[in-house]
């Protein structure tokens, strides 16, 4: 149930960008769910690969580029997701920025209860006790 939530959520936001961002297009509404599920699907099977290369950079940075793992995974798949569907399609640089960032902040919102819910159940409380 989560994921199909997910994907609608996705969705939504691939529409609402193509509708605000001039270099952002798609078809028609049912091209932005199959951007949705090709671009969960690439996540779902490069993400980790992407993840790990930024890894070591990450550590030689002392931790500063984990803040932005996030937005450069969800660049690099939206990219390939853009490569791979000819029926969408982004056309400058600022606009794949500007969607990877929104994509990021929407997964963010839809996935904070979710973590907040989760650490509530581990720790018994909404902030964990060290005493």
């Amino acid at each position: 149930m989560l994921v199909l939530m997910h994907l609608a959520v996705l969705a939504a936001t691939i529409l609402v960008l193509s509708r605000v961002l001039p270099s952002v297009h798609i078809r028609s509404a049912g091209t932005a769910i199959v951007v949705a599920v090709t671009f969960s699907v690439v996540n779902f099977f490069l993400g980790w690969l992407i993840r790990a290369l930024l890894f070591v950079p990450a550590i030689f940075t002392l931790g500063l580029l984990f803040f932005f793992v996030p937005l450069i995974v969800n660049a690099v798949v939206l990219w390939i997701t853009d490569k791979a569907l000819a029926s969408f399609e982004i056309t400058t640089t600022r606009g794949l920025f500007l969607s990877a960032v929104a994509i990021t902040l929407v997964n963010w919102f839809f996935y904070a209860p979710h973590l907040h819910a989760m650490a509530v159940d581990r720790f018994g409380s909404t902030a964990p006790t060290w005493i």
